[in-house]
Formats: structure tokens, sequence, C-alpha cells
């Protein structure tokens, strides 16, 4: 265990229990309802006692429409899917993936799929594994809470997998609040040259009173990456005698390690009254809130570095392909075409992206004692942008002519938007936001988002029922290296149009009845998306692309059976290949025994139907199509116990047995083969005493 890992340990246990300003009623003169965060007051407490009688109490806020306004959400600590330990199958009920717990993965849900034109266009593929600022969420708790969760293959060396959970929050006082939180992979796989490190850092920190509200959040993503570029003869795979660890891949000696940083500081001044208010039989001032002036400022700073000994590995076929290349015969280096070192690689490819955002927000806030009214605000926001990349200007070297290995070269870029919203979210008859954005100057000029959702409940005598319908109309420009990069490997100038897109959606939920349905349509003009080279390119033609998912649960006394399905159809099989049908059925026995012990013993069922998967390109990073094969129509079956005692949770679980049954297919990626079955399990402690 690193010494920072026992560092963290140390503080979520040992101090946990110390720092805190207990509290276990609301005060009088708090004003929850306008800060988004409620507050409570010293619990009394008499010294002869021995007891503790602080009733825990611990509330959670996630930002949404920006840094803006908060919305009350709750900490993930069910039993319900506590086997689902990857983050990406957490988030998505299909996904492509390198076969390894912690590379890069996308989903197979377009509409999942993240297209955020702020963020850097090489961490796209990393997104699920991080802790990123819209994920923050911020507290207010009676007592300190700690979460500690860690799993892992149960044979777990030499090629093992490992995850490691930390989090903490508590308060110091009624009004502030802080803690943090530490996730990690370490998985170095059954094939060669794929392993995984994976980690994020965050520190998070809430302070709220009357009239002012601070949130203050740093974080560090971080992930390590050995690139294998997929197995040399895939069909090894349906030989039972090779094992995993014997069969040949195409690349050593080639890495990839992508970082973000960031830091956000969102903070506002309220203008409102004090009323009077009544509670039991004391009387007390309460503060409400009409206006607001807030101030955001967000940094991000990611970057991505690739490395290789081999600038242009090959293999010789003894099948009649003769000697083949990885990027191809033809191909030579833009930087250094020479075999390297471990300690001087060939490739030392650097790109990255810095930004700074500042929003300043006039607020008015939706009234809770005022019956018909809604939240308005409008605000301007201005982005300061430095990209970099590998340096293109020639240099004089001995005996030829190279650019500087290393080095790079940057461009800076700006942007001033101006936008608003408005937004109803505590009627009884409907809920609804609208929100719009236009881009006044800079590279993004002439862009804009608007989105519209209505939340419309249905009530019965028996139960309630939730419509939601939402729509969003967006014009962006390209991201900057779509048009502009330079590599070892790689080398575009390009002058994109702007990519419109307008998305439909209805989603019908009846939790009583354990039932949900929704639609999904998306018309695209203008589409970016990596071609069959793995270059950058645009649709020459609009396209569309439909889904339909369903959810329906059975309970039959202790019997539990889970069943969803996804339908995704477009009109192109040029641009952009989905599974047109994608399942999860799970099926499990749930009881008590011995008045205690909760268990839940099962299993889950994944399914795609064949499609064209994207190939992958370890050089960028990037997944791009292709049309020459299919993978799919495989049994993704997995068995798992889960039980629960207590604030404790455990799970142990036998991953992929199609494996046994399936000889090959059971690739995730072409080339990318997954795991073989193997066991693994989970554990989950919570505190709060």
């Amino acid at each position: 265990m690193s010494i920072q890992l026992k560092i963290l340990f140390l503080i979520a246990i040992c101090f946990a229990p110390g720092i805190t300003y207990s509290q276990n009623r609301n005060s009088p003169g708090s004003s929850s309802q306008n800060r988004g965060q409620e507050k409570y007051s010293p619990g009394k407490k008499n010294s002869k006692e021995k007891k503790d009688t602080i009733v825990f109490k611990m509330k959670a806020f996630q930002f949404q429409d920006g840094y803006s306004r908060l919305k009350e959400t709750r900490v993930d600590t069910s039993f319900a899917d506590y086997e689902t330990y990857n983050p990406v199958l957490k988030k998505s009920l299909s996904a492509q993936t390198l076969g390894n717990l912690g590379a890069s993965a996308q989903s197979n849900d377009y509409f999942q799929r993240s297209f955020d034109s702020n963020e850097f266009l090489f961490m796209r593929n990393f997104k699920d594994y991080g802790k990123w600022p819209a994920d923050i969420h911020f507290y207010n708790t009676t007592k300190p809470f700690t979460l500690l969760e860690y799993g892992q293959w149960f044979v777990n060396r030499p090629k093992g997998e490992s995850w490691l959970k930390v989090f903490h929050t508590q308060n110091v006082n009624p009004s502030l609040n802080w803690g943090f939180s530490y996730n990690s992979i370490s998985s170095q796989g059954k094939y060669l040259n794929q392993e995984a490190k994976d980690n994020n850092l965050n520190f998070f920190a809430s302070y709220n009173i009357d009239r002012y509200d601070l949130w203050f959040t740093v974080g560090k993503n971080k992930f390590k990456n050995q690139e294998n570029g997929g197995l040399l003869f895939p069909t090894d795979i349906e030989n039972p005698d090779l094992k995993p660890e014997n069969l040949p891949v195409w690349l050593d000696g080639t890495s990839a390690e992508t970082k973000n940083s960031f830091g956000v500081i969102a903070h506002q001044y309220k203008f409102g009254k004090w009323i009077k208010q009544q509670d039991k039989k004391e009387e007390f001032q309460k503060f409400i809130t009409r206006f607001a002036l807030m101030h955001t400022l967000e940094y991000t700073d990611n970057s991505r570095h690739f490395e290789e000994v081999e600038p242009n590995p090959s293999f010789d076929f003894a099948d009649g392909r003769g000697k083949v290349y990885f990027y191809g015969s033809d191909h030579t280096p833009y930087i250094k075409g020479i075999t390297g070192t471990t300690t001087l690689p060939s490739t030392q490819d650097n790109s990255g992206m810095r930004r700074i955002t500042n929003m300043f927000y006039l607020k008015a806030v939706e009234a809770p004692d005022r019956k018909f009214t809604f939240g308005k605000q409008a605000y301007i926001g201005n982005d300061l942008i430095k990209v970099f990349y590998p340096r293109e200007r020639l240099i004089y070297t001995p005996g030829q002519m190279m650019p500087p290995l290393g080095l790079t070269q940057s461009d800076k870029l700006t942007n001033t938007f101006v936008g608003g919203s408005i937004f109803r979210t505590e009627g009884k008859f409907w809920n609804w936001s609208a929100m719009g954005r236009y881009y006044i100057q800079g590279y993004r000029a002439g862009d804009f988002e608007l989105s519209g959702q209505i939340d419309k409940p249905i009530r019965t005598s028996r139960d309630t029922s939730f419509i939601k319908i939402n729509v969003s109309m967006t014009n962006t420009s390209p991201d900057y290296f779509y048009n502009h990069f330079y590599s070892n490997h790689f080398k575009w100038e390009n002058n994109f149009n702007k990519t419109y897109e307008l998305k439909v959606g209805a989603l019908y939920d009846n939790p009583f009845r354990r039932f949900k349905a929704g639609i999904k349509y998306s018309i695209i003009t203008n589409y970016m998306y990596w071609n069959e080279a793995s270059l950058p390119a645009q649709a020459n033609s609009e396209f569309s692309v439909a889904q339909l998912f369903v959810k329906k649960d059975f309970k039959f006394g202790g019997l539990n059976i889970q069943n969803s399905v996804l339908f995704q159809k477009s009109t192109t099989e040029i641009y952009m290949h989905v599974p047109e049908i994608s399942t999860r059925n799970t099926i499990f026995i749930e009881g008590i025994y011995s008045k205690v012990l909760t268990f839940q013993l099962g299993a889950d069922l994944r399914y795609d139907s064949e499609y064209y998967a994207d190939y992958y390109s370890p050089a960028l990073g990037m997944f791009y199509v292709q049309q020459k094969e299919k993978i799919g129509n495989y049994p993704w079956l997995d068995a798992f116990v889960n039980l629960k005692i207590k604030r404790t949770r455990f799970y142990v679980k036998y991953s992929n047995l199609g494996t046994m049954m399936i000889r090959g297919k059971y690739f995730t990626t072409p080339g990318y083969a997954a795991q073989i079955s193997t066991l693994s399990f989970g554990l989950s402690w919570t505190f709060y005493d």
C-alpha cells in the first residue's frame, strides 16, 4: 500500500470522529431552501449521559445548469446492483472497451456519449473512470460520514485487478462542511502489456449562511495505461491450450498517460427579506432570498503523453501476409523514425489544453413562499484557452531535418458568451426548465445551445408515475484538435463546419409497477467522427439516430427478475456503428437470514447484437469506424452473491462465465479480448458514529 493511501486511511478513520461540530435539529434561523443546503443547530446533550443522542442526518447536493444552482441528491450506498463495480457498465447498459478495467472505453448508447466542446478531446474515453467538477457533491451532515470500499480478483497476483474508494465528509459547524474522495483502479489484466492505473483525488468544501454561499472544489485525475495494440492472432482465444498471458500482442514498450487537474469556486451574495416563522412554541426570523449575484471561476489543465520505443512495429506472418507494419508499410513517422529505448522512446507526443472560465450571474430565486413563481437567471462568461501539441517547425540536425522530439507548440483561444435560464423546481403540478447560451466572440463565435425539459407527475389513488420530456438544439464548432494536430504518426490541418444537432426525448416512469420506458431521437448535420484511416472527418450527409428503451422488473416474493432492453437504429452505416439491440437480464433470490443478514443470490446476463464495432488507435487514444469485423452476439454472463449486515456490504462474483462454454467471440473491441472467467470479491463499510 502506498504512503498516500495510508495517509488517506489515517485521515478517514482516525480523525473522522473528532473534529466535527455535531448537530441534531433544525436551527430556527436557518434558511435551507434559499441556500440549497439545510443547516442544523447544536444538539443539547446532558454531560452525565454517555449515550450519543445525536441523530444522524445527511443531505447531499449537486450542481446543475452549470454551477448556478443546486439539486438535492443522495449518497450511493444502495444494495441493489452492488456487484457491478466497473464504472463504465455502472453508467451504461452496453459499452465498448479494451477488455481491461481502467482502459479506454466508450458507451454503445449514442445518447450517453460525451460531445462536450469544453472538455479535452483526448480525455473523452476516460470520463467514466474519473471524478469531474460536474460530478462533485456537497454535503451537510450531523455526524462525520465515511465510506470505504475495496475489491479485487481472488487470485490477484501476478496478473490482478483491484479497486479502492475512500470518501469522507463532516461539518465543522452548522454552516461549514468539508470532505474528500479518493478512487483508484489498478489492473494488470491477463493479457500482455495492458496494465491500467487510474487514480483520482478530490477535495471539496462549502460555507452557507443567510446572505452568502461559497462552494469550492479541487481535484486531479490521472490515467496511466499500457497500450498493446490488440492480439496478433485474435483466433488464439479459441484454443483452450493457450493461456492469455502467452498470446502475442502488437505493441511492447508503448504507453499513454492522460491527466486532468481542476479547481472550481462558486459563490453568491443574496438579497431578500426576513420573515417571522413559528416552530412549535418558538418564534424566530427566517431569511427569504429574492435575488442573488453569483460568480463562478473554473480552471482545468489537461494533458496526454504518448510514448513508444518502436515507431512502426511489424510482424512476419507465416500465412502469406508476409511482413505487416502496425501503422502501414508506407508510413514514415514525422518526428523520429528510428527505434528508441525505454529511457529515450522514439515517440514522445505531448498534447493538452488549459482553460479558465469566468461567469457572472444575476439571479431571481424561485420563492417557496409564493404560489406562482419561477426562477430566472442571466449570465455573461468568458473562456481563456491554451492548447498545445508536438512542434512541427523544422530545425537543423546534423545529417537530417527533423522537428525536436518531445517539444510542443501552442495556440491561444478565447470565447465570450451570454445566456440564461428559467425554471420551476418546487411545483406540485409540474416542474420545467429552459436554458440557452450564445457565443458572441472568439473561436466558437456563432455557436448556440438551447434546451428545455418538462417533468409531469401523474397521481392516481394507487401510485404516482412520471412523464419527462426534453428537447435540445446545438450548433457547435468542431474541437480545435479536429482542425489542427501534429504528432509522430498523424498530421492534419482541417477547416470543418459547425455541427448542428436536434435531440428530443420522452420518458415514462412508474416506480410502483417497476416499469420505465423511453424514446430518444436525434438529427445530426456535419457530424464529427474518426474515419477508417483514424483521421478526423465530417459526415457529408445528414443522418438520424432513434432509440427505444424499456425496463421492467418483476418481484414474486423473494424472486426478482429485472429486464432492460435498448434498441437503436441509425440511418447511416458509414459514420457511426452501435449494436441495434442491447439487453440486460438479472435474476436473483433475495432474503434475510437470522434477521440480520440480507442476501441476494443470482446471475446477470448482458447481450449485444452483432455490429461493426470501432477499431482503436493507441497513438490517438480514440475509437474509429471500420466495416471489416463484427463483434457481439455473445452472452456476458456473471454469477454473484451480495450480502449486507448493518452498514457492511459484501459481494462475490464470477465474471464472464461464457468463456467456460463458448470458444472465442468474447471481444470487447476488434482485436481486444475480454478477461476470461474470473472470481472476484468486494467490501464496503460505512461509518457515521
